[in-house]
């Protein structure tokens, strides 16, 4: 089932935020929903990898609040230096309140002037927190499962009240994209 919301209309000439909390599958989603958008698609992870370096590497030489002002920065950059529609898919923690104040800041004035499409696997707490902490599970890089339950908990309220379009499911990929691309697209 792929449930979605519309609390605004897409107005074409707005490109589009893709947020949600880490594990809700943006990363996997970007890449298929872009094309059918006819958009150009950056990923503000592999930006961040390519651009200045290993995130995790980047965190424990620098710290958490450091990365996050470099984070909200290259964001900032992404969203001016794009030409034509572009898909910004952004990090777990993009409108987390754990940001510094210039950094959520900035953070927000871009969801203000883009499209947010909010991606969560359920309407359900318990039945998101399961989802997201079972894909965490498969990541390489995830920290323990107590964190990353307080993790999600934390920042599942602090997305549901986000996006221009919310999306809730747990189906394929693919067929989320294209649901996405068929409400945007009428």
């Amino acid at each position: 089932m792929i449930d979605i919301a519309e609390r605004q209309p897409w107005d074409r000439s707005r490109s589009l935020l893709l947020i949600g909390p880490g594990g809700a599958g943006k990363s996997t989603l970007g890449p298929l929903l872009a094309p059918l958008l006819k958009s150009r698609l950056a990923d503000l992870d592999h930006e961040f990898e390519h651009r200045i370096g290993s995130i995790g590497a980047y965190i424990r030489n620098e710290g958490y609040g450091r990365y996050k002002l470099r984070n909200a920065a290259l964001a900032r950059r992404v969203a001016a230096t794009s030409s034509g529609l572009t898909l910004l898919v952004t990090s777990s923690g993009f409108l987390t309140p754990d940001n510094p104040p210039r950094a959520l800041g900035a953070n927000r004035l871009l969801l203000e002037r883009w499209h947010a499409i909010c991606l969560l696997p359920s309407r359900d707490l318990e039945r998101a927190v399961a989802v997201i902490l079972d894909r965490q599970a498969r990541r390489p890089f995830t920290r323990d499962r107590d964190h990353e339950e307080r993790t999600i908990r934390a920042r599942y309220p602090v997305y549901a009240r986000e996006g221009d379009l919310i999306v809730f499911s747990e189906a394929p990929p693919g067929d989320i994209a294209r649901a996405i691309a068929h409400r945007l697209l009428g």
